[in-house]
């Protein structure tokens, strides 16, 4: 153990002498709550995505709409 560092009986703690602070040493813990943090990062931006491509989709749909509507009414009054 690391200078000042004492380890707390059956448990990943260890407590700082100098600061009296609790200390967590569970290496695989933290590693994975970064993996779990990394793909919950990653589960958001591809829902973000997700949500813009949707987005733009619709406005695309609303403009092809408009675009046969003026089209019909063109045709309408032309006499077709």
């Amino acid at each position: 153990m690391e200078d000042g560092l004492v380890p707390i009986t059956d448990t990943l703690f260890v407590r700082d002498i100098h600061s009296k602070a609790i200390l967590n040493t569970d290496r695989v813990g933290l590693q994975n709550y970064y993996a779990q943090r990394e793909l919950y990062r990653k589960e958001q931006a591809e829902k973000m995505e997700a949500s813009n491509r949707l987005t733009q989709l619709e406005e695309d749909m609303s403009e092809i709409k408009t675009m046969l509507q003026k089209l019909v009414l063109k045709e309408i009054s032309n006499g077709s």
